[in-house]
């Protein structure tokens, strides 16, 4: 299963690609950080992110297989809050990790894998796609690359 969070559309466009790829369903992770303002979002987002706290998620699923993905975009070098929650409060499993940030930096890859593993989860696979601030426009290339790393 591919769990997601996004914002916007560009996570959720990788989740949904990588979804198909694998032929997984596709779960998105709602938090109510999305019903703010884009000033206010921003402001609290960030707070978070150099907080190192987590924000919930409004529809945490009550199942969560053993074995599932993860993609969530980048927020200060952080894997996003409310990810961030659904990675604290999920048992522990193997973790397939999928970042979108904007630039592909690699201690990212680094420092997300340590956080789940140090929720007892263990990290399968971490992979980082840099996303422009526009949407890209080829989602086949999405599903290429990836078919590629798994």
């Amino acid at each position: 299963m591919v769990f997601y969070y996004s914002r916007g559309k560009k996570t959720k466009m990788f989740a949904t690609a990588l979804g198909e790829v694998l032929g997984q369903e596709v779960y998105e992770l709602k938090s109510d950080l999305n019903d703010m303002g884009k000033l206010k979002f921003y402001i609290k987002s960030l707070g978070l992110a150099f907080s190192g706290k987590s924000y919930p998620v409004t529809n945490m699923p009550t199942e969560i297989p053993e074995e599932f993905c993860l993609c969530t975009p980048i927020w200060g070098g952080q894997i996003s809050a409310p990810a961030r929650y659904f990675v604290e409060n999920a048992k522990s499993g193997k973790v397939t990790l999928l970042l979108t940030a904007s630039i592909p930096v690699e201690k990212y890859k680094t420092e997300a894998a340590a956080l789940l593993e140090k929720l007892r989860h263990t990290v399968v696979r971490t992979m980082i796609f840099a996303t422009s601030s526009k949407i890209p426009t080829e989602t086949e290339t999405i599903k290429e690359q990836m078919r590629e790393l798994m």
